[in-house]
């Protein structure tokens, strides 16, 4: 599975960690999500508020497409990870997508903003002012179901994964083949 790159979106709430993570694993993959590198980001400074959690996102997304960059342009694999919105990850994502043979996976569920409430009241690390997000969010989850002209699987997971876990496995590994 060398020198391909499967993108895992959708909306906060939707299992796009969980199902990366698990894509991972089964393809011997590194899985580099945009929360992981904003907790770490945030490690040295003082909780801040909404304005400060969407600014450290902002560094978090420019983190994730140059160590993508860089891992592709050396001839590796990798997944990405992220709520991916419409309007603005599409560039850098087809750029990306320049570099290796890549394919989509669009986590959706008609629940997430339920799951997000529920996951914001168990607390998370505190770079997610997830509270505040709430308050915001609409429900509208559009804006995450974003398309870049490669293999695009959309995957409900409200209860498990539809279509299951070894068809998702499966388009990964034919779809992302190049064409000889």
């Amino acid at each position: 599975m060398s020198r391909r790159l499967v993108i895992v979106a959708g909306a906060p709430a939707t299992g796009k960690t969980t199902l990366a993570r698990e894509l991972g694993e089964s393809l011997e993959l590194p899985v580099i999500s945009k929360d992981d590198i904003k907790e770490a980001l945030a490690a040295p400074f003082p909780t801040g508020d909404l304005d400060w959690s969407r600014q450290l996102g902002v560094a978090a997304y420019s983190v994730l497409f140059t160590v993508a960059h860089h891992v592709l342009a050396g001839g590796q694999g990798l997944i990405l990870e992220s709520n991916f919105r419409c309007g603005i990850s599409e560039p850098p994502l087809r750029a990306l997508a320049a570099l290796a043979p890549t394919v989509l996976i669009v986590c959706r569920t008609p629940v997430s903003r339920e799951r997000f409430a529920e996951r914001a009241a168990r607390g998370r690390h505190r770079v997610h002012i997830d509270s505040a997000v709430l308050e915001e969010w609409t429900g509208d989850d559009s804006v995450f179901q974003i398309d870049i002209g490669t293999p695009r699987l959309v995957v409900e997971t409200t209860k498990g994964y539809e279509p299951d876990f070894e068809r998702i496995v499966t388009f990964t590994r034919d779809a992302s083949v190049p064409e000889r």
